[in-house]
């Protein structure tokens, strides 16, 4: 089972004045225990940050669902949503009663048009927290392709080759 994030709060940078104008297009949700706050596929809203309790980030595998992070209090998810509007790529689940805030994708982009420093410091500390995912990532993939490596006097199996092409080409994009 994955590790419990812990991330660094992403808007750390801000100053207060700054951290009041993001606090002010935030919306408060509060999620009860096992329900889904969204799902794989569904349109982007924006970002949520965990006020309290814990989410599990889950990817469907054919009939098999795989627990990707266990997120807790001031960790983010939906970053990439919030830059680009693109589907949700998994989906999160409350573990117990939890509280996010949404970071709502089109008063965030107005901030940023009018070059708000707030927004950016905003974006700077999601780069640090993707940068951190595609670290643990790049590891876990090394970790994979070890094994499969290690393996390589039995016959490889569909796939593995792939693996550790992914692997590869997921490392070249960490630097």
């Amino acid at each position: 089972m994955p590790r419990r994030s812990r991330e660094p709060l992403f808007c750390r940078l801000l100053s207060d004045a700054e951290t009041a104008e993001i606090a002010f297009i935030m919306q408060e949700r509060k999620v009860p225990a096992r329900k889904e706050l969204f799902h794989d596929g569904a349109p982007a809203d924006g970002l949520y940050l965990v006020v309290s309790g814990e989410f599990e980030v889950v990817k469907r595998a054919g009939q098999r669902e795989r627990e990707l992070q266990r997120l807790g209090s001031g960790a983010i998810f939906g970053a990439i949503s919030l830059l680009t509007r693109e589907s949700r790529t998994a989906s999160a689940r409350a573990c117990v009663d939890s509280q996010v805030l949404l970071l709502p994708h089109d008063p965030f982009q107005a901030l940023l048009r009018a070059g708000s420093p707030a927004a950016l410091k905003i974006v700077a500390g999601i780069a640090e927290v993707i940068a951190q995912r595609l670290a643990a990532a790049n590891a876990k993939l090394v970790e994979l392709a070890d094994r499969v490596e290690s393996a390589e006097e039995a016959p490889a199996r569909p796939g593995e080759r792939e693996l550790i092409e992914l692997q590869r080409k997921l490392q070249v994009w960490s630097f």
